[in-house]
């Protein structure tokens, strides 16, 4: 006879494993034999390694609703219930403690990704979570309110299911977008997938022979002479275009505009007019080549760049206003999240259940919802992880009330 469980999470990153960590924790909490999670992966938590450069961008102080895309209601909905979860305290009752820095990102304070995938294996495994690794969720179905789950390897069974598989991006983490067929089966629907946090592919002529060059600037992105967003960070020329961290911030605006560009302001809070100045005195030193009149601006290629492209003209506006046509992205291979997802209408805000089937759940980068670059993807995945077990969780504290 096989084996039940009341819970059956599938897939072992953040929202899986905040899942399971709830669902183990408080006074009615579920027993570690009762909660099973499916990785395809051969280890848990392995994408949140990569987060933040490694340093793991947990979450953000200063979220909101403009934070995120997609369903607005759901999104202020979702937020609201995270206000009362915390996720800053609720990680430091797992022996995670945070820190903020001046723009309000959340990292673990050690500023190293390995202190949360390992306290949260740790945590699970305290609890004696149950565990399984290395296999493939190749359907899902339900009869008689019990959730049969089907791997490449064999078949699982629960009282109720929590589809925490991730989106498209970054498929080598095993998050390759083949797993929304598990919500499919049941009527969910899936909207189009594209990637965002990503780098971005523009015309290559203005920025040949810059490959390598990292500059501190402002990035707005435009759609046509419509302005989206300005980011200030890094910008990385390179052989398709632009990466960094201004790119990354502004990328969640290119994916859903039609006539993409965006300009590059370098020596960012200087003004046209100073900028000119600088530049009005450079020219006036008797030894200075008009070839490298930017070059004691920005770097010596960046400045023959960007005199070159200014042609006669005002090599000031040209610094401030730098534009390049936006072509493409560097695609889900090498995107953070997903554009796309789970319609949201099928699923509760708070509880994170589903309106069409009661008993399955879905949370994290799965559902139609991505943030912005700075921790919102992660919140909304931990938010989501740990609202789906509430949830569960009080189905059976219900019960034992009756």
């Amino acid at each position: 006879m096989h084996k039940t469980y009341k819970a059956l999470i599938i897939g072992g990153g953040a929202a899986g494993l905040l899942c399971a960590a709830e669902l183990l924790t408080g006074e009615n909490a579920l027993s570690g034999q009762d909660v099973l999670i499916i990785e395809r992966g051969e280890r848990l938590a392995r994408k949140l390694l990569a987060t933040g450069n490694g340093q793991c961008n947990l979450c953000n102080r200063h979220i909101a609703p403009e934070n995120y895309y997609g369903d607005k209601n759901f999104i202020v909905s979702f937020i609201k219930s995270l206000e009362e979860i915390s996720l800053e305290r609720y990680f430091l009752r797992l022996g995670i403690p945070f820190y903020t820095d001046g723009e309000g990102r959340q990292y673990p304070l050690s500023r190293q990704a390995g202190a949360v995938s390992d306290g949260l294996r740790s945590y699970i495994a305290y609890k004696n979570c149950c565990i399984v690794t290395g296999q493939k969720v190749m359907s899902l179905s339900e009869s008689g309110g019990i959730f049969a789950a089907r791997t490449d390897k064999g078949e699982y069974f629960a009282q109720n299911a929590v589809i925490a598989v991730g989106g498209a991006a970054a498929k080598q983490f095993g998050t390759d977008g083949s797993s929304y067929n598990l919500a499919e089966s049941f009527g969910h629907r899936v909207t189009p997938l594209k990637p965002s946090l990503v780098q971005l592919k523009t015309e290559l002529a203005p920025i040949r022979g810059l490959k390598g060059i990292k500059e501190r600037a402002e990035v707005t992105v435009f759609d046509g002479n419509k302005p989206l967003r300005r980011a200030a960070g890094d910008v990385l020329f390179t052989e398709y275009g632009v990466s960094g961290s201004a790119i990354f911030a502004v990328s969640p605006l290119v994916v859903g505009a039609r006539e993409p560009y965006i300009s590059v302001g370098f020596l960012p809070g200087k003004s046209v007019p100073e900028v000119r100045r600088l530049i009005e005195l450079r020219a006036a030193a008797p030894h200075v080549d008009k070839s490298e009149l930017l070059s004691a601006l920005v770097g010596k290629r960046l400045g023959q760049a960007i005199l070159k492209r200014a042609a006669g003209k005002d090599p000031a506006a040209e610094l401030k206003d730098f534009r390049l046509k936006v072509t493409g992205t560097l695609g889900f291979d090498s995107a953070q999240v997903t554009r796309g997802g789970i319609e949201t209408n099928g699923v509760d805000p708070v509880t994170m259940e589903s309106r069409i089937k009661g008993g399955l759940f879905i949370a994290g980068e799965a559902l139609d919802i991505d943030g912005d670059c700075g921790g919102y993807n992660l919140a909304f995945a931990f938010g989501g992880g740990i609202a789906a077990a509430r949830a569960i969780k009080r189905k059976y504290d219900n019960k034992e009330k009756e």
